[in-house]
Order: structure tokens, then sequence, then C-alpha cells
């Protein structure tokens, strides 16, 4: 089992105190099986701050219509809740589902806020890595905004591509997820988007195998302008 204190929000936490704050917290990590949903906004249930100890999970939207739109992938040390993010509108559903086996521990609300009886210093670190993880959460959905803002699939790939190189400061790097999860991510039909990459491709933009993605040319961005677009996460 990967120890608390190698996920971001535990830094610069022992692990022994990472397993007293659990005491503290009157939690213990819960596992699930790939498919499951292991959390539900708006659900009734007490806030609860929820981090990903091992698996892969995805936040998923349902609308009204039916129509299903990952919101965001989580990961190892991922982390999710109402405390950190948004209440479900009325007419939509709003759930954390597996898909991975997974292993979670959730943090009731009320205890994260709460001074510990016992005022150990590792409770007033882990709040410090708590807002440094919800200012980079906040980076990460204002990314998010800047490529959906953009009119067709042909303009929202480059601008991800864009972002991408960026934060590798290289014209060469390796796509976080799949294709079919970038479909998802940038909001548009699969095969739509695949016409886009071949057309790409074939006007001698880029070069794309699998995840790994490379611009064969100055065409979206100048070189020169590679580091002007990197940005440094808070």
């Amino acid at each position: 089992m990967e120890q608390l204190s190698q996920l971001s929000l535990f830094d610069n936490i022992p692990e022994n105190d990472c397993q007293q704050m659990l005491e503290c917290f009157r939690t213990n990590p819960r596992s699930f099986k790939s498919g499951e949903t292991a959390y539900t906004y708006g659900s009734g249930n007490t806030q609860t701050l929820g981090i990903i100890q091992k698996g892969q999970a995805a936040l998923v939207k349902i609308d009204a219509g039916g129509g299903r739109t990952v919101l965001e992938r989580l990961g190892k040390g991922g982390v999710f809740g109402e405390l950190i993010a948004f209440s479900s509108l009325p007419c939509d559903s709003v759930s954390v589902v597996c898909e991975s086996d997974c292993v979670m521990v959730f943090l009731p609300q009320s205890r994260l806020t709460a001074p510990c009886a016992k005022s150990c210093g590792c409770h007033r670190q882990f709040l410090e890595n708590l807002l440094g993880l919800i200012s980079r959460k906040a980076f990460d959905l204002s990314e998010r905004v800047e490529v959906l803002s953009c009119r067709t699939t042909r303009e929202k790939l480059l601008c991800y591509f864009r972002i991408c190189a960026g934060q590798h400061r290289s014209l060469s790097f390796t796509l976080p997820f799949s294709l079919s999860a970038l479909a998802e991510y940038i909001c548009a039909d699969r095969s739509a988007m695949m016409r886009e990459l071949k057309r790409l491709k074939e006007e001698g933009f880029l070069e794309i195998s699998g995840r790994n993605v490379r611009f064969l040319a100055d065409k979206p961005f100048g070189q020169a302008d590679l580091c002007a677009a990197s940005i440094v996460k808070p």
C-alpha cells in the first residue's frame, strides 16, 4: 500500500504522523472496485474531503438528458469533494467513478477545520498543503476553461497542445491520458477529433503516436514563444 506521506497533500509530514492524523480524523482507508461509484456530490452525506491513495478515478457529470461529461481525471494523490469544488446543479448528477481498483481516504470537513485537541503541528502542515492544492486545482480549471472557450475542435486541440508543450518546455511531450480521454477533456466527438488530428499530421503540424505528440514546424507557435507560453503551476 502506498504511504500517505508520498501524497502531495501530506508533503513534509512523516508517515507516523499521517497515521496519527487518521486516528484524529476517526477514519480509515476504504477500498473500491473498478466501475464503482465512490462519492456523489450533493447526496446529503456529511461533506468530506476525498483523497485517492491508490488507483485512478474520474469526476463524471450526467446531465438531465443523460449526457456524460468527464470533468476531471484523478490519480494517486488526487482529491475531491464539495469542500474544494462545487455544488452539483439540481438537474445534474456529479460523481467520482473508479476507473481501476482504488483505495481512498475520506476526511470529514468538521474535523479539518476544528483545531486538534493535541495541537499537532502536522495538522497545520496539512492545512498549508491543502491550500496549495486548492490553488493548483484552480489553475487546472483555468486551463480547461481556456481550452473549452475555443470555438472549433482544431482550435481546442492546438490550444491544449500549446499548454502541454509550454509545461514541458519542449515541442515534444506525452499526453497525460488516452486519445479517447482527450476527446472527453475537450468536449469533442472522438471521430471528429481524430479527423482533425489526421489533418494536422497531413498539413505538417505534428506527429502523434499513441499519447506521444511532437510539433514538426513552428506553425502553431514559434520556438521563441514556447518559454513565454510555459506556465509554472503554483
